[in-house]
């Protein structure tokens, strides 16, 4: 019996170890790249000493790197070998980059894929016109999800309690005072977007700024990603104030055709 207990021990520190691993990795945002020891030990409210083993096993595996110039640690290039993977591993993703690519030629818009990822809007792929700053089209980057177009049909698809939730869990969170703010208005726009099988973002995720969102399908018709354009609200609308009808037409069928090629057969939204 004293055998099978020290077994039992030695599984739950491995995984406890693991688990810290991947908390400290998790430290780590586009808000803060580079961390110090004692960031990282007041963040995971550890010990420093405690904090420091985990480091050097990440160093070791190529995870995290010292930062020489900056002063504390990075994340290291094993980190972008893996993303590099799991970008390649994502087929909404592979059948979206040509049409990305069309949609910002024809445009000449800022054309966006994303998926939700603990209840964010995490960006996998984009094409962007020359004058669009770098800073707006880094992969990988987060944004709230009901701030934004694609988040919200994203949203708009999900069970209502989860999305709730995620609202309870994180708060409302708002990048500008158009951003939305209440469930009640909150769950009447999604239950329009899932009618009219498209999303608007006028202003909310940043002032000037307009987007247009479209779901993609896969095979079972379950909606796994998004795929938008966006640029400045003038470019977007007409002299009426609406969205043009010409570049909404343009996202549903740049979203429909990698619905298809997903496997997704049933109807589709145009306009």
């Amino acid at each position: 019996m004293p055998v099978a207990r020290g077994k039992s021990w030695t599984s739950s520190a491995k995984s406890k170890t693991v688990e810290r691993a991947g908390l400290i990795l998790a430290c780590f945002s586009e808000a803060g790249p580079h961390l110090t020891l004692t960031e990282l030990a007041a963040k995971l409210e550890l010990n420093p000493s405690t904090v420091y083993r985990y480091i050097a096993s990440l160093q070791a595996a190529g995870l995290l790197e010292r930062d020489a110039r900056q002063g504390g640690y990075r994340l290291g290039l094993r980190v972008i070998e893996l993303a590099g993977i799991a970008l390649n591993q994502i087929e909404a993703r592979k059948h979206a980059l040509d049409e990305l690519d069309r949609l910002r030629d024809e445009l000449n818009l800022l054309t966006n894929l994303a998926v939700l990822f603990e209840g964010d809007v995490l960006h996998l792929a984009h094409s962007a016109p020359k004058e669009v700053p770098r800073m707006y089209t880094t992969l990988g980057r987060r944004a709230v999800a009901h701030c934004t177009a694609l988040g919200k049909v994203l949203l708009a698809h999900r069970p209502w309690e989860e999305v709730r939730e995620i609202i309870r869990q994180c708060g409302w969170r708002p990048y500008t005072p158009k951003s939305i703010q209440s469930f009640e208005r909150l769950q009447t726009e999604l239950a329009e977007i899932r009618k009219r099988g498209y999303s608007l973002d006028r202003e909310e995720r940043r002032l000037g700024v307009g987007c247009i969102a479209a779901p993609v399908r896969e095979r079972s018709g379950q909606v796994v990603a998004a795929l938008s354009v966006s640029g400045a609200l003038e470019r977007l609308t007409k002299k009426t104030g609406e969205f043009s009808p010409q570049i909404l037409r343009r996202v549903l069928e740049a979203a429909n055709r990698v619905s298809f090629r997903l496997g997704y057969h049933g109807t589709a939204a145009y306009l």
